[in-house]
């Protein structure tokens, strides 16, 4: 099934659910207790598949516009371009581990999955799911020779399969998900979106509670409950968007919040990654806590980024920067202006 261009509000869903990665990421980032019920951790699980699923549906979207050749060049030029910068920014001290690089090299494959059939996407998904375990033990092994060597290469197995929080091979999952859930979910009826939130939410919490009875569940650890429940938990969350933005097609400014600030998702990570540099940087000197999680750093990455998100909107609606600055210059460099 092929992607059929949106009804109006459908596409603010899809801003909405970029918003909700970045909120999540806040809440990952710096909250400083895991809340009533341990809700917050859930922001552990969701952030990395969220986004990684909306790198996915985006390729999705693109490929219905552009030839495989215009997007893979268009696709290695922005995996440059988020490998430098995340190279570059985490060189600034931030308590956090930098998603672009391996989201770089994410968006070079999903330019060539984007052209699979559907069958084909979810067979990649559960063979990718089933064997990463096998594959992260592997890559891992050899990461660490590399690495010891002083190879270069070390980056490459640790962006794929090595990495301590995240791994573009387990990612692969959710961005097949995403493509597929851009051609099954973009474009239905309300009711379908609700009743798809439904389901991914209640299979989602089915996982949970069966992975709690049958181990100690962490984030980030790549087991298949683990990789599973994150992509169960993303869906949910882009299907909840979609379908609430579809009910306020009409009154898409209440969702402004969340959608201005998942419009330019890439400068505000780098402004959070900014602010939180510059806390580690000067915490020292006034004699704050050395670890950046706090309630009030939570709030203040909140309103600053939305704050700015709709600042930009305000100020530069309607003409060619309204993406945001570094997304603008991204999509002027990789064709997709």
């Amino acid at each position: 099934m092929r992607y059929t261009a949106p009804v109006e509000g459908r596409l603010t869903g899809v801003d909405v659910a970029r918003g909700l990665a970045l909120i999540s990421m806040f809440i990952a980032h710096v909250a400083p207790s895991p809340g009533p019920a341990g809700v917050l951790n859930l922001s552990e699980f969701l952030t990395a598949a969220l986004f990684a699923l909306l790198i996915g549906l985006s390729a999705q979207l693109s490929a219905e516009r552009m030839g495989f050749p215009a997007l893979f060049a268009s696709s290695v030029v922005r995996a440059i371009a988020f490998i430098a910068l995340g190279l570059w920014i985490n060189t600034w001290g931030a308590q956090v581990d930098i998603i672009l690089p391996y989201l770089g090299v994410l968006a070079i494959g999903v330019a060539v999955l984007a052209f699979l059939p559907s069958w084909a996407l979810g067979l990649l998904a559960v063979v990718c799911w089933w064997f990463a375990p096998s594959v992260i033990g592997v890559v891992t092994q050899q990461h660490a020779q590399l690495l010891a060597s002083g190879s270069y290469l070390h980056y490459l197995t640790g962006w794929l399969a090595a990495g301590e929080n995240y791994r573009v091979f387990t990612m692969l999952v959710w961005a097949s998900l995403g493509i597929l859930a851009a051609r099954l979910l973009i474009g239905r009826a309300t009711g379908l979106l609700f009743l798809a939130a439904v389901i991914f939410t209640a299979a989602a919490g089915a996982t949970w509670w069966q992975a709690q009875r049958l181990m100690e569940f962490f984030p980030y650890t790549g087991n298949r409950w683990e990789v599973g429940f994150d992509a169960l938990l993303a869906l949910a969350a882009l299907a909840w968007s979609l379908a609430v933005a579809a009910v306020l097609s009409s009154r898409s400014e209440a969702l402004e919040f969340l959608a201005a600030p998942g419009r330019m998702t890439l400068s505000l990570y780098v402004v959070q990654v900014g602010i939180l540099a510059l806390y580690s940087n000067l915490a020292p000197r006034y004699g704050l806590p050395a670890a950046d999680d706090s309630w009030w750093m939570l709030a203040l990455l909140i309103v600053v980024c939305v704050g700015c998100a709709l600042l930009w909107k305000r100020v530069f609606a309607g003409t060619f920067a309204r993406r945001g600055p570094l997304e603008t210059a991204l999509a002027l460099v990789s064709g997709r202006g």
